[in-house]
């Protein structure tokens, strides 16, 4: 099951609290509703509460609930669920980031204390190796997402964050996809069916 936000994190970011006071990114102007850009220059006014919560009522609440019920469906259906969270990152650090480190892998993995047991990371990091590509866990970004419904109370949702250096498949000054960017799909999907092949075997005590 894919659920796919449908409109940019420059307009909002459904990975963010939407309570500024929990959002450490909301220091940088890159909170729910960022009101920075990644260079730190401003990129809108600071909404209005009127404003901000239309922004949220239209595209974040719609987007959590559909996640949540994807997940209820999941464990209704199979006893658990395996949440993978998608994401791309440049080649090189923004601005923004805590992590300048210029030595990026190719996948980052990012893990969640109370959702990403050990086993579930391992078979993430080896699926992605075994397809010729380095990886690192929690760099240059952690964390993965999980709907509030469950996240801290139940171990039965499962998750990882998968990021993709956007330099394998896309020119990243223009936007162009490059040739090897089919090849390059077809070697996330073919990881990340290992994966989920993975943690169904774990989950059935095989």
């Amino acid at each position: 099951t894919t659920v796919a936000f449908p409109a940019s994190r420059l307009v909002v970011d459904p990975e963010r609290f939407t309570d500024d006071e929990q959002e450490p990114m909301a220091r940088k102007g890159m909170g729910v509703v960022y009101t920075c850009t990644a260079s730190g220059q401003p990129l809108r006014r600071p909404p209005s509460a009127h404003e901000r919560q239309r922004l949220l009522t239209r595209f974040y609440d719609p987007h959590h609930v559909a996640l949540t019920t994807a997940v209820e469906v999941a464990l209704a259906a199979h006893g658990t669920c395996l949440l993978v969270d998608g994401h791309s990152f440049p080649t090189h650090a923004l601005p923004y980031e805590d992590d300048q480190d210029p030595d990026r892998p190719d996948i980052c993995i990012g893990t969640d204390a109370s959702h990403t047991p050990a086993w579930l990371c391992d078979i993430a990091v080896r699926a992605f190796e075994e397809r010729g590509w380095s990886v690192a866990v929690d760099r240059p970004f952690s964390g993965a997402l999980v709907p509030t419904r469950f996240y801290g109370k139940d171990p039965r949702v499962r998750a990882i964050m998968v990021e993709v250096k956007r330099g394998l498949y896309m020119d990243e000054q223009s936007g162009a996809r490059l040739p090897r960017f089919d090849e390059v799909t077809e070697r996330i999907s073919g990881a990340l069916r290992a994966v989920t092949a993975g943690a169904t075997s774990r989950h059935d005590g095989s």
